[in-house]
């Protein structure tokens, strides 16, 4: 992928991009799809290796792709310290939905012929994600178009061993912490499920990460998301868990709650990915899980047209 840095009107959103238009594609409707990395990664957590890549899907379908660093991740504006009444993922959204969208869909979306975005989010990513399709769906003067919301790797319910479970990572600075390798490696994969390959990525793929995040999802995002912001979503959704996820309850019971949170959505689809570890990108299921990920954006893109 190629290097992406452009400026914002207070400061700036950095990542990677993926822009292969071919004449020989046969996709007429294309979204701009874009990655929402989760905690402890940055943009590379989408383009990790030349195998385990978006890329690949991209330029095979000829569809354009894009992975940011979220707010206060890399070199992607700042939204600390976080205002009183409000959080670190309302902050987040807040930038990502006036400002960074906006600037993403106007350099690479409408230049390139996509007719929507549809937003590819993982883990903690996911929060950002579900609110920023929540404010798009009310906002009438939105300055780009939302046609889809792809997440995985955030349940509902904790899984008993992270209840109350506070992450007690080494701090960088006061608002930032680094989760060390040997321990995050063995939350993400479960054994047998990536190539060496990819471990041997694990220091250039962690990143520092804003504590404000890592500790006020279990209680500023999870007691409240199905009932503030799901029920706002009118985008189409695809949800995914994995089974035996170490940080959520994942069965398709679970699946099935969660989806059943997007009320208001005019599409929503669940599954239960089985024997794939937390971080499916990274993992044998890569292209796989990218596959349907990119198909899935694909109808997106097909039903915003026909609903235009």
């Amino acid at each position: 992928m190629e290097p992406v840095r452009l400026p914002l009107k207070d400061g700036a959103v950095t990542g990677a991009h993926s822009i292969s238009l071919t004449s020989s594609s046969p996709v007429r409707h294309r979204p701009l799809i874009i990655g929402l990395h989760g905690g402890c990664y940055d943009h590379q957590y989408f383009n990790a290796t030349p195998d385990y890549s978006a890329s690949l899907a991209s330029k095979a379908f000829g569809v354009p792709f894009i992975t940011i660093d979220r707010p206060s991740y890399g070199g992607t504006s700042r939204v600390l310290p976080i205002p009183d009444g409000s959080d670190f993922t309302q902050e987040s959204a807040k930038l990502i939905h006036h400002s960074i969208l906006p600037r993403l869909w106007n350099e690479f979306g409408a230049p390139n012929g996509c007719n929507c975005i549809v937003l590819l989010c993982h883990s903690l990513g996911v929060m950002v994600g579900i609110a920023v399709a929540a404010m798009h769906a009310q906002d009438d003067n939105s300055a780009y178009p939302l046609g889809g919301l792809i997440a995985s790797g955030m349940g509902d319910i904790q899984t008993k061993v992270m209840q109350g479970d506070n992450p007690s990572y080494p701090k960088v600075d006061e608002d930032h912490v680094l989760c060390p390798v040997q321990l995050k490696d063995a939350l993400m994969f479960k054994p047998g499920t990536c190539t060496p390959e990819i471990l041997a990525q694990s220091e250039r793929l962690n990143a520092v990460s804003p504590i404000a995040e890592i500790v006020g999802f279990a209680t500023q995002w999870l007691p409240v998301w199905k009932e503030q912001w799901a029920p706002l979503v009118k985008a189409p959704v695809m949800f995914a868990l994995v089974e035996d996820d170490p940080f959520f309850e994942a069965d398709e019971k679970e699946v099935a709650r969660c989806v059943g949170a997007f009320v208001n959505s005019v599409h929503v689809e669940g599954s239960l990915l089985r024997g794939a570890p937390h971080c499916i990108e990274l993992s044998f299921w890569a292209q796989g899980w990218y596959a349907r990920c990119f198909g899935f954006a694909m109808e997106c893109s097909a039903s915003f047209s026909a609903a235009a």
